[in-house]
């Protein structure tokens, strides 16, 4: 009866905002460096812990091979709670098992078993390379980018964190950057405005909402954004007779 009761125990696993059902393909895809949140609705007077296993397709047993150490990491090294966090650090294809135990760990219990996929082959650039406008327009300006996920819907991904240096020198404070993937500028210099003036803006680092690394495509220089502001002409004296 003890085992029975057990094994009709439904196992309900939030990743991060994905509510993921029984693994067949990948129930959910993370940047490497991310960090999500998995919860299991916990029986009183139960236990449970959480297992992650690396495989080459998700075809191939779920739990067969560890992985590794460095692929991942649980929060405090704690994964017999209810509520973890685990952060993935290498690319890959994993599953996260969650055992449930009916009383201690080691006496009847079930399993569920989830496929995450890790990439490390999200990029972002500017859309344009260059813009222009007349120098007492103010300091704001905002500019396209371009987010490319691996097919993946980006939606999962934002907002996101965009660092960037104007003219060489890193600005401290992010920009964070929603699905309309407009990056807005409300603090640039103000230049004078009877001089020409070129402002070299440069995409250095980006992360997604759960910190997960976004890699700064730059081969092309597709990481530089040029905007030139035009003088305006300065009116000579004017006399009228």
């Amino acid at each position: 009866m003890k085992k029975s009761l057990i094994h009709r125990i439904l196992l309900t696993l939030v990743l991060g905002v994905f509510v993921l059902a029984s693994a067949s393909a990948q129930d959910a895809v993370f940047l490497v460096g991310s960090t999500h949140k998995a919860n299991l609705a916990l029986h009183p007077g139960n236990e449970c812990e959480w297992k992650i296993y690396k495989v080459a397709d998700f075809a191939d047993q779920k739990d067969e091979n560890l992985a590794l150490a460095e692929d991942f990491s649980f929060k405090d090294g704690e994964y017999q709670k209810a509520e973890v966090d685990i952060t993935w650090n290498t690319p890959g294809k994993y599953y996260l098992i969650v055992e449930e135990f009916n009383g201690v760990i080691g006496e009847c219990s079930s399993r569920r078993a989830f496929a995450i996929e890790v990439i490390g082959s999200a990029t972002i650039e500017f859309k344009e390379l260059a813009s222009n406008d007349c120098s007492n327009v103010g300091n704001t300006f905002e500019t396209e980018l371009i987010l490319e996920t691996s097919g993946i819907v980006d939606s999962k991904f934002y907002p996101i964190q965009v660092y960037y240096s104007i003219d060489g020198t890193p600005v401290t404070t992010p920009i964070t950057v929603t699905e309309s993937k407009m990056m807005k500028f409300n603090d640039l210099a103000i230049i004078p405005e009877y001089s020409d003036k070129n402002q070299i803006i440069t995409i250095t680092s980006a992360k997604d909402k759960y910190g997960g690394d976004i890699k700064v495509k730059s081969t092309g220089g597709e990481n530089v954004h040029t905007r030139t502001l035009y003088g305006i002409p300065e009116i000579s004296p004017v006399t009228i007779k």
